[in-house]
């Protein structure tokens, strides 16, 4: 589960662990096990001296402590506790400062160039685009004021993380049309749908379900200019819509009802936004195959978007929807 994993790498003795002894590396097994390019051919090398061969295309995901030139030194699937993971770490630099020190010496092993990545598997944010943060959180109520939400899942209170990208020409598409006080439009469809179908989602406990076109049974989202100034075009966004795996709610095994409010700023100039600020709020029920043990009945569940500051490698990791890119990107 991300949020446990979350937890394990922040305890300090791992994070002690990854300055000092380590080169630490992350990366997505739904790409890597798949990837026809020498990233991904090292990748499966090293997984395959493991218990976890990905026979069939299966998931080779885990904890892995590997030398450079690829021989892996210890493994497990396990990275929600972190006394699991420094039993892991240990146990792989354990077996790393046993090695001859020829191979352990600096040099003694060259990365060559990667070559061409294959590109079916490799996502890189659109040029001159738009990337913003994505959290979701549970959330309670107490005495009438949000909090935040407890659940008994391990982790599951925490927030989750993810991005949404949009392109060159849905940015410019966003932007009105009038910079009139008052102005009132739609967001574009395929913005509107990418929102709500892929990141008005439950990911707090693990990967999502995402909705399909067809479990939108209600979605609307509209901006408004709310001031013009020198800092650029001030816009108001409502919205609200009803997710659910049923045209009856009552009968929908998952769902999602909420509204959206937030304020986003336009720079004609630079013909992009440099704030994004979104909130969504509204009851979620229901649970995906990946995000067992939901709270039950209907609870509160919050979204909050926000732009990305800089471009930092952890501000390009791509939205987790981005896995099926022709779908995401849908028109």
């Amino acid at each position: 589960m991300i949020a446990g994993r979350a937890s394990a790498f922040s305890d300090p003795a791992v994070l002690k662990m990854a300055r000092e002894d380590f080169v630490p590396v992350t990366a997505d097994d739904w790409y890597q096990r798949r990837r026809q390019d020498a990233e991904g051919e090292f990748f499966r090398k090293v997984a395959a001296q493991g218990p976890r061969k990905g026979q069939g295309g299966s998931t080779r995901q885990g904890i892995y402590v590997l030398t450079a030139d690829g021989e892996l030194l210890s493994y497990k699937n396990a990275g929600q506790l972190a006394e699991v993971t420094r039993e892991e770490l240990t146990r792989g630099l354990d077996k790393y400062r046993k090695l001859p020190e020829n191979r352990r010496k600096p040099g003694a092993v060259t990365v060559g160039d990667p070559g061409k990545l294959d590109p079916a598997y490799t996502r890189t944010p659109p040029p001159g685009g738009l990337v913003v943060r994505v959290h979701a959180r549970i959330l309670d109520r107490n005495d009438g004021e949000l909090c935040k939400g407890t659940c008994k899942t391990l982790g599951g209170d925490q927030a989750s993380r993810d991005f949404l990208w949009l392109t060159r020409d849905e940015v410019r598409a966003l932007a009105p049309a009038k910079a009139d006080v008052g102005f009132t439009y739609d967001v574009p469809a395929a913005i509107r749908d990418r929102v709500l179908m892929f990141h008005l989602v439950d990911n707090t406990r693990g990967e999502p379900n995402f909705w399909t076109r067809d479990d939108v049974r209600r979605g609307r989202m509209t901006l408004t200019v709310t001031g013009v100034s020198d800092a650029g075009v001030e816009l108001r966004l409502d919205g609200d819509a009803l997710l659910a795996t049923n045209a009856d709610p009552k009968k929908a095994e998952r769902g999602y009802e909420v509204r959206l409010r937030g304020t986003l700023r336009y720079l004609p100039d630079k013909q992009t936004f440099d704030r994004f600020d979104v909130a969504a709020l509204g009851e979620h029920w229901g649970e995906g195959t990946y995000t067992r043990r939901a709270r039950p009945g209907r609870s509160l569940l919050g979204v909050a978007f926000g732009p990305v500051v800089g471009d930092a490698p952890a501000d390009r990791v791509p939205p987790q929807a981005a896995r099926e890119v022709g779908r995401y990107f849908a028109k």
